[in-house]
């Protein structure tokens, strides 16, 4: 009997089931999900360190300007303004801000609340160090009588995080931490301003003023929307490799 030729037909090639083409479908959208999410945290990173710096700069024009006359010129919502204001310190009822630092020392904002003809605001008059025991408050007593200020209009101070309530208590000077407006206007006046007055460094009784808009400065924005880019481009990376792995798989078997 004839032997039976050896056939030249190659096997057909199967088509994946849909079963199989599952984890190739889940992996493809798990990877533009991170991409997706990690490039919007870098895209909006990128938009802070933006504002971040229109900020310095509207900051800094504002301390090179004239000063303006009066609490009226600033606007009621806050912004950068140098303003030129006459009235009278309360030295007994002031403000220290909690939690705040100047090269590597914990210490405190003075907070002073500052009568003029047209309302009161609360004058940042710089940090002071605070002692070994925390009981101990520093003196930062402040004369009552008549005076002329410049400084610059600006938001209060927030923390990024609240970790706790602001400080109670009776006494004078009160210690806080970073309370809102409306907890200054409780304690202070009802009539306070959204905003309060650094003030400048050539006026008489103030502390350290190393003033800069409070926040993040803006390179590290730009450094952490580097890191969510680089971990969209991880995301991406990650599923072209498996991808790449499944079929070579695949085309082996």
């Amino acid at each position: 009997m004839p032997e039976p030729s050896a056939s030249t037909e190659k096997p057909a090639r199967m088509i994946p089931s849909p079963a199989s083409r599952r984890p190739g479908i889940r992996n493809l959208l798990l990877a533009l999900l991170g991409v997706a999410v990690f490039s919007s945290l870098g895209n909006w990173q990128m938009n802070r360190s933006a504002e971040r710096r229109a900020e310095i700069e509207a900051f800094e024009k504002a301390r090179a300007a004239a000063p303006a006359e009066g609490l009226g010129a600033v606007s009621p919502q806050g912004g950068y303004l140098r303003v030129a204001l006459s009235g009278r310190y309360d030295g007994e009822r002031q403000i220290l801000m909690d939690n705040m630092t100047h090269e590597g020392r914990r210490g405190y904002h003075v907070l002073t609340p500052f009568h003029t003809s047209a309302g009161v605001v609360l004058v940042n008059r710089g940090f002071i160090p605070g002692g070994m025991d925390r009981a101990l408050l520093p003196d930062v007593s402040v004369g009552g009588a008549r005076r002329r200020l410049t400084g610059v209009a600006a938001p209060y101070f927030r923390a990024g995080l609240q970790l706790e309530e602001p400080g109670a208590g009776d006494a004078w000077p009160r210690r806080v931490t970073y309370p809102s407006a409306g907890q200054l206007r409780a304690l202070i006046d009802p009539r306070l301003p959204e905003y309060q007055i650094l003030l400048g460094s050539g006026e008489a009784d103030g502390y350290v003023r190393a003033w800069q808009p409070y926040g993040m400065p803006p390179e590290r924005h730009f450094a952490y929307a580097v890191q969510w880019y680089g971990l969209a481009a991880a995301a991406a990376g990650i599923w072209l490799a498996v991808t790449i792995a499944r079929r070579r798989t695949s085309n082996e078997n």
